[in-house]
């Protein structure tokens, strides 16, 4: 997660990591990065709940369809 940041920390002064506002950005940056990725994987989940809802109904239908 902080890989990106570790990489790049021999490049700021350190004057910057004790300045509070670049700590909140990156905070601020950590948490929109997260918020999307929650967005990504709800949305697949919505998706695999319809397409397993889906599935179990088709199911339903042949094993009675050919019982009849």
């Amino acid at each position: 997660m902080y890989s990106d940041l570790l990489t790049q920390a021999n490049l700021l002064d350190h004057d910057v990591w004790t300045n509070s506002d670049a700590w909140t950005s990156a905070l601020e940056y950590q948490a929109r990065k997260r918020n999307m990725s929650s967005k990504d994987s709800r949305t697949l989940g919505a998706i695999f709940c319809i397409g397993s809802v889906v599935l179990v109904l088709g199911i339903v239908y042949l094993v009675t369809k050919h019982k009849k």
